[in-house]
Protein backbone atom coordinates (compact mmCIF):
# COMPACT_ATOMS: atom_id res chain seq x y z
CA UNK A 1 0.00 0.00 0.00
CA UNK A 2 1.34 3.42 -0.99
CA UNK A 3 1.95 5.86 1.86
CA UNK A 4 1.40 9.59 1.56
CA UNK A 5 4.52 11.73 1.89
CA UNK A 6 3.69 14.48 4.43
CA UNK A 7 6.81 16.39 3.41
CA UNK A 8 5.16 17.22 0.09
CA UNK A 9 2.02 18.63 1.65
CA UNK A 10 1.59 22.43 1.36
CA UNK A 11 2.07 24.29 4.66
CA UNK A 12 -1.09 24.93 6.60
CA UNK A 13 -2.20 28.58 6.32
CA UNK A 14 -3.44 29.97 9.64
CA UNK A 15 -6.79 31.76 9.54
CA UNK A 16 -6.70 35.53 9.07
CA UNK A 17 -6.97 37.43 12.34
CA UNK A 18 -7.55 41.23 12.15
CA UNK A 19 -4.66 43.15 13.70
CA UNK A 20 -6.86 44.83 16.29
CA UNK A 21 -7.85 41.42 17.63
CA UNK A 22 -4.21 40.62 18.36
CA UNK A 23 -3.65 43.77 20.43
CA UNK A 24 -3.79 43.75 24.20
CA UNK A 25 -6.60 45.53 26.03
CA UNK A 26 -4.14 48.25 27.08
CA UNK A 27 -2.98 48.94 23.51
CA UNK A 28 -6.53 48.96 22.19
CA UNK A 29 -7.57 51.47 24.84
CA UNK A 30 -4.55 53.69 24.18
CA UNK A 31 -5.19 53.60 20.45
CA UNK A 32 -8.83 54.59 20.98
CA UNK A 33 -7.91 57.56 23.20
CA UNK A 34 -5.10 58.70 20.91
CA UNK A 35 -7.37 58.47 17.88
CA UNK A 36 -10.08 60.63 19.45
CA UNK A 37 -7.59 63.23 20.71
CA UNK A 38 -6.01 63.35 17.25
CA UNK A 39 -9.44 63.91 15.73
CA UNK A 40 -10.35 66.87 17.97
CA UNK A 41 -6.92 68.46 17.46
CA UNK A 42 -7.17 68.21 13.67
CA UNK A 43 -10.65 69.73 13.77
CA UNK A 44 -9.34 72.55 15.99
CA UNK A 45 -6.58 73.15 13.42
CA UNK A 46 -9.22 73.26 10.70
CA UNK A 47 -11.28 75.69 12.82
CA UNK A 48 -8.35 78.12 13.02
CA UNK A 49 -7.45 77.78 9.33
CA UNK A 50 -11.05 78.33 8.23
CA UNK A 51 -11.23 81.45 10.40
CA UNK A 52 -8.07 82.86 8.82
CA UNK A 53 -9.22 82.11 5.28
CA UNK A 54 -12.74 83.43 5.90
CA UNK A 55 -11.45 86.64 7.51
CA UNK A 56 -9.06 87.21 4.61
CA UNK A 57 -11.83 86.79 2.06
CA UNK A 58 -14.23 89.06 3.98
CA UNK A 59 -11.52 91.71 4.41
CA UNK A 60 -10.79 91.67 0.67
CA UNK A 61 -14.50 92.05 -0.12
CA UNK A 62 -14.81 94.97 2.32
CA UNK A 63 -11.77 96.74 0.88
CA UNK A 64 -13.07 96.43 -2.70
CA UNK A 65 -16.68 97.27 -1.78
CA UNK A 66 -15.69 100.32 0.28
CA UNK A 67 -13.83 101.98 -2.59
CA UNK A 68 -10.50 101.84 -0.76
CA UNK A 69 -8.99 99.91 -3.68
CA UNK A 70 -10.17 102.68 -6.04
CA UNK A 71 -8.50 105.29 -3.84
CA UNK A 72 -5.27 103.33 -3.96
CA UNK A 73 -5.40 103.10 -7.76
CA UNK A 74 -6.12 106.84 -8.04
CA UNK A 75 -3.13 107.58 -5.83
CA UNK A 76 -0.94 105.41 -8.04
CA UNK A 77 -2.27 107.15 -11.17
CA UNK A 78 -1.62 110.62 -9.76
CA UNK A 79 1.92 109.63 -8.84
CA UNK A 80 2.49 108.24 -12.32
CA UNK A 81 1.19 111.44 -13.95
CA UNK A 82 3.61 113.40 -11.83
CA UNK A 83 6.42 111.46 -13.42
CA UNK A 84 7.41 109.47 -10.40
CA UNK A 85 5.90 106.81 -8.17
CA UNK A 86 6.84 106.79 -4.52
CA UNK A 87 6.56 103.06 -3.83
CA UNK A 88 7.15 103.49 -0.11
CA UNK A 89 4.48 106.14 0.11
CA UNK A 90 2.07 104.10 -1.99
CA UNK A 91 2.64 101.04 0.20
CA UNK A 92 2.07 103.07 3.35
CA UNK A 93 -1.08 104.60 1.87
CA UNK A 94 -2.34 101.18 0.83
CA UNK A 95 -1.75 99.73 4.29
CA UNK A 96 -3.38 102.68 6.05
CA UNK A 97 -6.46 102.52 3.81
CA UNK A 98 -6.80 98.75 4.25
CA UNK A 99 -6.33 98.90 8.04
CA UNK A 100 -8.83 101.74 8.29
CA UNK A 101 -11.51 99.83 6.38
CA UNK A 102 -10.82 96.54 8.13
CA UNK A 103 -10.71 98.20 11.56
CA UNK A 104 -14.16 99.69 11.11
CA UNK A 105 -15.65 96.27 10.36
CA UNK A 106 -13.36 94.04 12.43
CA UNK A 107 -16.21 92.94 14.69
CA UNK A 108 -18.31 91.77 11.75
CA UNK A 109 -15.28 90.03 10.25
CA UNK A 110 -14.58 88.26 13.55
CA UNK A 111 -18.19 87.12 13.98
CA UNK A 112 -18.51 85.83 10.39
CA UNK A 113 -15.14 84.05 10.32
CA UNK A 114 -15.67 82.43 13.76
CA UNK A 115 -19.15 81.26 12.74
CA UNK A 116 -17.70 79.78 9.54
CA UNK A 117 -15.05 77.95 11.56
CA UNK A 118 -17.65 76.61 13.98
CA UNK A 119 -19.26 74.60 11.19
CA UNK A 120 -16.28 72.21 11.13
CA UNK A 121 -17.28 71.02 14.62
CA UNK A 122 -20.39 69.50 13.10
CA UNK A 123 -18.03 66.66 12.16
CA UNK A 124 -17.82 65.81 15.85
CA UNK A 125 -21.38 66.42 16.99
CA UNK A 126 -23.69 66.93 14.03
CA UNK A 127 -26.99 68.67 14.74
CA UNK A 128 -26.66 67.86 18.45
CA UNK A 129 -24.16 70.73 18.71
CA UNK A 130 -26.99 73.23 18.31
CA UNK A 131 -29.77 71.25 19.99
CA UNK A 132 -29.31 68.71 22.79
CA UNK A 133 -25.77 69.82 23.70
CA UNK A 134 -27.14 73.21 24.79
CA UNK A 135 -30.38 72.11 26.41
CA UNK A 136 -29.03 69.10 28.32
CA UNK A 137 -28.74 69.70 32.09
CA UNK A 138 -26.96 67.37 34.53
CA UNK A 139 -27.42 69.20 37.82
CA UNK A 140 -29.53 72.13 38.97
CA UNK A 141 -27.90 75.55 38.79
CA UNK A 142 -28.93 78.29 41.22
CA UNK A 143 -28.43 82.04 40.86
CA UNK A 144 -26.13 82.25 43.95
CA UNK A 145 -23.95 79.40 42.65
CA UNK A 146 -23.77 80.98 39.20
CA UNK A 147 -22.62 84.28 40.72
CA UNK A 148 -20.03 82.49 42.87
CA UNK A 149 -18.53 80.71 39.87
CA UNK A 150 -18.46 83.98 37.93
CA UNK A 151 -16.69 85.82 40.78
CA UNK A 152 -14.10 83.02 41.06
CA UNK A 153 -13.42 83.29 37.33
CA UNK A 154 -13.19 87.09 37.43
CA UNK A 155 -10.72 86.91 40.31
CA UNK A 156 -8.12 85.60 37.88
CA UNK A 157 -8.32 88.81 35.82
CA UNK A 158 -6.12 90.75 38.27
CA UNK A 159 -3.56 87.93 38.36
CA UNK A 160 -3.51 88.00 34.55
CA UNK A 161 -2.97 91.79 34.53
CA UNK A 162 -0.14 91.57 37.08
CA UNK A 163 1.60 88.77 35.18
CA UNK A 164 1.21 90.68 31.90
CA UNK A 165 2.71 93.81 33.44
CA UNK A 166 5.63 91.89 34.94
CA UNK A 167 6.30 90.12 31.66
CA UNK A 168 6.08 93.38 29.74
CA UNK A 169 8.49 95.02 32.17
CA UNK A 170 10.99 92.22 31.63
CA UNK A 171 10.56 92.10 27.86
CA UNK A 172 10.56 95.90 27.64
CA UNK A 173 14.24 95.88 28.51
CA UNK A 174 14.84 94.18 25.17
CA UNK A 175 12.31 96.30 23.30
CA UNK A 176 9.55 93.68 23.15
CA UNK A 177 5.96 93.54 24.40
CA UNK A 178 3.91 90.53 25.45
CA UNK A 179 0.55 92.21 24.93
CA UNK A 180 0.99 94.69 22.06
CA UNK A 181 -0.76 92.52 19.47
CA UNK A 182 -3.57 91.70 21.88
CA UNK A 183 -4.07 95.40 22.64
CA UNK A 184 -4.14 96.21 18.92
CA UNK A 185 -6.79 93.54 18.35
CA UNK A 186 -8.91 94.88 21.23
CA UNK A 187 -8.63 98.42 19.88
CA UNK A 188 -9.89 97.23 16.51
CA UNK A 189 -12.87 95.66 18.31
CA UNK A 190 -13.88 98.89 20.06
CA UNK A 191 -16.85 99.30 17.74
CA UNK A 192 -20.51 98.27 18.23
CA UNK A 193 -19.96 95.12 16.14
CA UNK A 194 -16.68 94.47 17.97
CA UNK A 195 -18.37 94.64 21.36
CA UNK A 196 -21.09 92.34 20.04
CA UNK A 197 -18.37 89.83 19.14
CA UNK A 198 -16.48 90.08 22.44
CA UNK A 199 -19.51 90.12 24.73
CA UNK A 200 -21.93 87.80 22.93
CA UNK A 201 -21.08 86.10 19.64
CA UNK A 202 -17.50 85.13 20.59
CA UNK A 203 -18.43 83.45 23.90
CA UNK A 204 -21.30 81.53 22.28
CA UNK A 205 -19.17 80.27 19.39
CA UNK A 206 -16.20 79.35 21.59
CA UNK A 207 -18.38 77.52 24.12
CA UNK A 208 -20.16 75.54 21.40
CA UNK A 209 -16.78 74.57 19.95
CA UNK A 210 -14.67 73.83 23.03
CA UNK A 211 -17.06 73.06 25.90
CA UNK A 212 -19.59 71.66 23.45
CA UNK A 213 -18.16 69.63 20.58
CA UNK A 214 -14.69 68.89 21.99
CA UNK A 215 -15.72 68.11 25.56
CA UNK A 216 -18.72 66.04 24.49
CA UNK A 217 -16.56 63.94 22.17
CA UNK A 218 -13.96 63.28 24.90
CA UNK A 219 -16.12 62.83 28.00
CA UNK A 220 -16.50 59.08 27.42
CA UNK A 221 -12.94 58.84 28.77
CA UNK A 222 -13.83 60.82 31.89
CA UNK A 223 -15.03 64.37 32.47
CA UNK A 224 -11.75 65.61 33.98
CA UNK A 225 -9.87 64.44 30.90
CA UNK A 226 -12.38 66.15 28.60
CA UNK A 227 -12.19 69.40 30.61
CA UNK A 228 -8.38 69.49 30.62
CA UNK A 229 -7.85 68.72 26.92
CA UNK A 230 -10.51 71.22 25.82
CA UNK A 231 -9.03 73.90 28.12
CA UNK A 232 -5.54 73.19 26.76
CA UNK A 233 -6.66 73.57 23.15
CA UNK A 234 -8.66 76.68 24.05
CA UNK A 235 -5.80 78.32 25.95
CA UNK A 236 -3.14 77.69 23.31
CA UNK A 237 -5.48 78.97 20.59
CA UNK A 238 -4.98 82.50 21.99
CA UNK A 239 -1.18 82.37 21.47
CA UNK A 240 -0.48 85.58 23.42
CA UNK A 241 1.57 83.85 26.17
CA UNK A 242 0.03 85.31 29.36
CA UNK A 243 -3.42 85.47 27.75
CA UNK A 244 -3.06 81.79 26.87
CA UNK A 245 -2.50 80.97 30.56
CA UNK A 246 -5.55 83.03 31.52
CA UNK A 247 -7.66 81.38 28.78
CA UNK A 248 -6.52 77.92 29.97
CA UNK A 249 -7.63 78.73 33.53
CA UNK A 250 -10.95 80.06 32.21
CA UNK A 251 -11.29 76.89 30.14
CA UNK A 252 -10.99 74.76 33.28
CA UNK A 253 -13.70 76.72 35.10
CA UNK A 254 -16.03 76.90 32.10
CA UNK A 255 -15.43 73.20 31.44
CA UNK A 256 -16.36 72.39 35.04
CA UNK A 257 -19.59 74.39 34.66
CA UNK A 258 -20.47 72.76 31.33
CA UNK A 259 -19.61 69.26 32.55
CA UNK A 260 -21.30 69.39 35.97
CA UNK A 261 -24.27 71.59 35.09
CA UNK A 262 -24.91 72.52 31.46
CA UNK A 263 -23.34 74.06 28.39
CA UNK A 264 -25.88 76.88 28.50
CA UNK A 265 -24.53 77.94 31.90
CA UNK A 266 -20.92 77.99 30.69
CA UNK A 267 -22.06 80.16 27.77
CA UNK A 268 -23.73 82.59 30.20
CA UNK A 269 -20.69 82.75 32.52
CA UNK A 270 -18.38 83.31 29.53
CA UNK A 271 -20.60 86.19 28.39
CA UNK A 272 -20.55 87.69 31.91
CA UNK A 273 -16.74 87.36 32.14
CA UNK A 274 -16.09 89.10 28.81
CA UNK A 275 -18.69 91.81 29.42
CA UNK A 276 -17.37 92.60 32.91
CA UNK A 277 -13.75 92.60 31.66
CA UNK A 278 -14.61 95.06 28.89
CA UNK A 279 -16.55 97.24 31.34
CA UNK A 280 -13.62 97.35 33.76
CA UNK A 281 -11.25 98.11 30.88
CA UNK A 282 -13.40 101.01 29.70
CA UNK A 283 -13.68 102.29 33.26
CA UNK A 284 -9.90 102.31 33.59
CA UNK A 285 -9.61 104.44 30.44
CA UNK A 286 -12.52 106.76 31.29
CA UNK A 287 -12.17 110.39 32.25
CA UNK A 288 -9.06 111.03 30.20
CA UNK A 289 -5.50 110.96 31.53
CA UNK A 290 -4.10 112.59 34.64
CA UNK A 291 -1.35 114.95 33.44
CA UNK A 292 0.62 114.44 36.64
CA UNK A 293 0.66 110.66 36.83
CA UNK A 294 -0.01 109.85 33.20
CA UNK A 295 -2.58 107.31 34.35
CA UNK A 296 -6.29 107.06 33.55
CA UNK A 297 -8.40 109.06 36.00
CA UNK A 298 -10.49 105.99 36.86
CA UNK A 299 -7.62 103.49 36.65
CA UNK A 300 -7.50 103.23 40.45
CA UNK A 301 -11.20 102.43 40.61
CA UNK A 302 -10.93 99.67 38.00
CA UNK A 303 -7.95 98.22 39.93
CA UNK A 304 -9.97 98.31 43.16
CA UNK A 305 -12.78 96.39 41.47
CA UNK A 306 -10.34 93.73 40.29
CA UNK A 307 -8.87 93.45 43.79
CA UNK A 308 -12.37 92.93 45.22
CA UNK A 309 -12.99 90.20 42.63
CA UNK A 310 -9.67 88.53 43.53
CA UNK A 311 -10.29 88.61 47.30
CA UNK A 312 -13.90 87.44 46.99
CA UNK A 313 -12.99 84.84 44.39
CA UNK A 314 -10.21 83.41 46.57
CA UNK A 315 -12.52 83.29 49.60
CA UNK A 316 -15.22 81.55 47.58
CA UNK A 317 -12.70 79.12 46.12
CA UNK A 318 -11.66 78.13 49.65
CA UNK A 319 -15.25 77.96 50.89
CA UNK A 320 -16.51 75.95 47.89
CA UNK A 321 -13.41 73.77 47.57
CA UNK A 322 -15.48 70.66 48.35
CA UNK A 323 -17.26 71.12 45.02
CA UNK A 324 -14.00 71.04 43.12
CA UNK A 325 -12.58 68.25 45.31
CA UNK A 326 -15.67 66.20 44.54
CA UNK A 327 -14.99 66.68 40.83
CA UNK A 328 -11.88 64.51 41.17
CA UNK A 329 -14.12 61.51 41.77
CA UNK A 330 -17.09 62.58 39.65
CA UNK A 331 -14.92 63.28 36.61
CA UNK A 332 -12.59 60.28 36.98
CA UNK A 333 -11.89 57.99 34.00
CA UNK A 334 -14.93 55.93 33.07
CA UNK A 335 -14.35 52.25 33.84
CA UNK A 336 -16.15 49.68 31.70
CA UNK A 337 -16.16 45.92 32.25
CA UNK A 338 -13.36 45.47 29.70
CA UNK A 339 -11.32 48.52 30.75
CA UNK A 340 -7.63 47.95 31.61
CA UNK A 341 -6.72 48.36 35.30
CA UNK A 342 -4.38 51.34 34.73
CA UNK A 343 -6.86 53.37 32.68
CA UNK A 344 -5.74 56.79 33.96
CA UNK A 345 -2.06 56.42 33.11
CA UNK A 346 -2.85 54.89 29.71
CA UNK A 347 -5.32 57.67 28.90
CA UNK A 348 -2.98 60.58 29.65
CA UNK A 349 -0.01 58.84 28.07
CA UNK A 350 -1.97 58.17 24.88
CA UNK A 351 -3.21 61.78 24.70
CA UNK A 352 0.22 63.36 24.95
CA UNK A 353 1.78 60.98 22.45
CA UNK A 354 -0.69 62.12 19.81
CA UNK A 355 1.51 63.64 17.10
CA UNK A 356 -1.07 66.29 16.05
CA UNK A 357 -1.42 67.41 19.70
CA UNK A 358 2.36 67.73 20.04
CA UNK A 359 2.51 69.72 16.79
CA UNK A 360 -0.40 71.93 17.94
CA UNK A 361 1.34 72.73 21.24
CA UNK A 362 4.65 73.53 19.53
CA UNK A 363 3.03 75.67 16.82
CA UNK A 364 0.87 77.68 19.22
CA UNK A 365 3.75 78.32 21.62
CA UNK A 366 5.94 79.26 18.65
CA UNK A 367 3.24 81.60 17.35
CA UNK A 368 3.05 83.26 20.77
CA UNK A 369 6.81 83.82 20.77
CA UNK A 370 6.67 85.25 17.25
CA UNK A 371 3.96 87.73 18.26
CA UNK A 372 6.37 88.99 20.93
CA UNK A 373 9.54 89.26 18.86
CA UNK A 374 7.48 90.66 15.97
CA UNK A 375 7.51 89.26 12.46
CA UNK A 376 5.37 91.81 10.57
CA UNK A 377 3.92 89.42 7.99
CA UNK A 378 2.90 86.95 10.70
CA UNK A 379 1.43 89.45 13.14
CA UNK A 380 -0.54 91.04 10.30
CA UNK A 381 -2.14 87.64 9.59
CA UNK A 382 -2.96 86.99 13.27
CA UNK A 383 -4.36 90.49 13.76
CA UNK A 384 -6.74 89.84 10.89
Amino acid sequence: METQNNNNMPPEIPPYVPRHETLTVEKLYSRTVRGQVTKVVLITFAYLVIQLIASGIIEAVIIFASGAFGDIMRSATEMAQGGTIDMDGLAASTQDSAYDMVGKHFGIISIASAAAGLLIFLVLRGRRLFTTDITESRAAMSAPLLIKLWVIAMGAQLIFDVLANLLNAALGQAGYSATELMEQSIQMLETPSGLLYICLAGPIIEELAFRGAIMKSLERFGMNFAIFISALLFGLMHMFTVQAIFAFFMGLILGYIAGRYSLKWSILVHILINTAAMGISYLGAAGGTDTTTGQGVFAGLSLAILIVFLVCGTALLIKERWRFAEQKTVGAPIMAADSPPNTGALMWGAAFTSVPLIIYIVLMIGAGIITIIGLPWFTDIIAG
